[in-house]
């Protein structure tokens, strides 16, 4: 029994987490309002990238191939495949609410988090994360015209700046950290407890979301639209998983080391449910129905990424190699 709490004490906590917040959202609160997001996220970012070795950053930052396409497939193939979904989904809330998860950055520490946790190359996940996010100002302002015909209106100084203290100061920071030998030496002797630290961050940032998420469950007329809670979560679960698979297998196909199709998979399918839920208040809340598909990938990637990657770290067996492209 203890040997089953320590391997799945993350897990146990986060589904403890998201039910009270599901069920009792008014108890967290208390709690949760303490919780300043950005400061929180911070903390997190800095705890990963102070084990993250140098060499290894730099490395991914030479060849930075695995992030592009990472980046490609969560701005290009999640919205387009979330677009097509919606042509044919019954309800017109879903989807906008599908069109507006997918177009969408990457998740910021959580994507580093679990690449980490299925033994992936964590550097390439935090290069996605920056790269998704710092062209998200214009990418997702167009995929969102495009596709809605609505133009979202971004404080581009005001993001700028969010993303330089919340994103890049504590990645450089705990770097630069690094250069200090006895700091070093600090990060590496201490890395599973630091990266217990770094996942209970973490475990802070999603009870605050799955509480925002039970508000707004308890708001919705739940009973009366049962069919379409039913669409909203199957889709934005599928749409989820679809994309991870999507990069862990084009990944292989492109040759990339297992390391790396692990980060693509999670990093290119992860998105952001802060950003999301900011945008539809502002443009999108006469969809009422559309938030259905933001919460819920939200919480789908959380729980079914956490027991994927566990199962992943457990494999013995490598990824199969990538088919050769010439004979």
């Amino acid at each position: 029994m203890r040997h089953v709490l320590a391997r799945n004490w993350f897990l146990l906590l986060l589904l403890l987490a998201v039910g009270l917040a599901f069920l009792r959202p008014g108890w967290l609160h208390p709690f949760t309002d303490l919780w300043e997001p950005r400061l929180t996220m911070g903390f997190s970012l800095f705890l990963i990238a102070f084990t993250m070795p140098t060499t290894t950053l730099m490395a991914e930052i030479r060849q930075p191939y695995a992030s592009l396409w990472a980046v490609l497939l969560s701005y290009g193939l999640v919205p387009t495949v979330a677009w097509l979904v919606g042509l044919v989904v019954p309800h017109p809330d879903l989807r906008i609410g599908l069109i507006l998860i997918s177009t969408v950055p990457c998740t910021l520490s959580s994507a580093i988090l679990w690449t980490r946790m299925a033994g992936g190359n964590e550097a390439t996940a935090l290069l996605t994360v920056m790269g998704t996010t710092f062209t998200s100002w214009f990418l997702t302002t167009a995929w969102l015209y495009a596709l809605t015909g609505t133009t979202p209106r971004f404080d581009v100084v005001a993001v700028a700046f969010d993303l330089v203290v919340s994103l890049l100061l504590p990645v450089m920071l705990a770097q630069a950290l690094r250069g200090i030998p006895a700091c070093k030496r600090l990060a590496e002797r201490r890395k599973v407890l630091i990266s217990a630290l770094s996942q209970l961050f973490m475990l802070a940032i999603i009870t605050r979301a799955a509480v925002n998420v039970g508000d707004r469950l308890h708001a919705q007329d739940a009973q009366g639209a049962a069919s379409i809670f039913a669409w909203g979560i199957a889709l934005s679960i599928g749409l989820h998983l679809f994309a991870l698979g999507s990069g862990i297998v084009s990944s292989r196909w492109l040759g990339f080391d297992r390391a790396r199709q692990i980060a693509v998979g999670f990093s290119a399918s992860q998105k952001t449910l802060q950003v999301s839920l900011v945008l539809y208040e502002q443009y999108y809340s006469h969809y009422a129905y559309a938030i259905i598909p933001l919460l819920f990938y939200h919480v789908g990637q959380l729980l079914l990424d956490t027991v994927i990657a566990k199962r992943i770290a457990r494999q013995a067996a490598p990824l199969p190699e990538a088919p050769a492209l010439v004979e």
